[in-house]
């Protein structure tokens, strides 16, 4: 599905919490489908050619990456969009470092979002290892760790679990974005 992010049914309400009571009550209860179609009828912003398909015998139903669990985070493997994986970009990439700057990742990939996406230069350096190949999100997290440790001011190390969180949020930020693929 082109743009799929953009197909959310909820979206379309000033307030989804404010909904009259037939719709509150029936529209979480209605299949992905019906809310697709719900959303082109409501809303026909997309080319008849951005649709919907799937195997109606899917056993296992989509779970969105902000709702992976943590065993699932920790099996999951990172790839660098193919059109960030550029001697340009990661040369940008270490640049922003070396400078200590925001590394405005918005500038390679055109996504329409309401402001530019800029990552902060030191976490974006444990990203360096995707432009060698995909990598697992473990490794990340020690890359992470690493470069945490070197730039602790009180010289105490971090703790694992709060740079697995830290690593964990970055990716989900870029996910949504299409800026990394994550598969598990």
């Amino acid at each position: 599905m082109v743009a799929w992010r953009r197909w959310e049914l909820m979206d379309l309400f000033k307030d989804p919490d404010d909904l009259p009571p037939f719709l509150a009550m029936s529209l979480p209860e209605t299949s992905l489908e019906e809310r697709l179609h719900l959303f082109d009828l409501l809303h026909p912003l997309h080319r008849l050619f951005d649709f919907w398909c799937g195997n109606p015998d899917r056993t296992q139903a989509f779970v969105p990456v902000e709702q992976w669990t943590e065993a699932q985070w920790r099996e999951a493997r990172v790839h660098l969009h193919p059109q960030l994986r550029t001697s340009q970009v990661r040369e940008d990439l270490s640049n922003c470092i070396d400078t200590q700057t925001p590394f405005e990742i918005s500038r390679y990939i055109i996504v329409p979002t309401l402001a530019p996406v800029a990552i902060d230069c030191t976490i974006a350096a444990c990203l360096l290892p995707l432009w060698e190949g995909p990598q697992s999100v473990v490794s990340l997290v020690q890359q992470w760790l690493q470069i945490r440790s070197q730039m602790a001011v009180n010289l105490e190390p971090v703790n694992e679990q709060t740079a697995f969180e830290e690593v964990k949020e970055l990716l989900i930020r870029l996910e949504v974005l299409l800026y990394v693929l994550l598969e598990h």
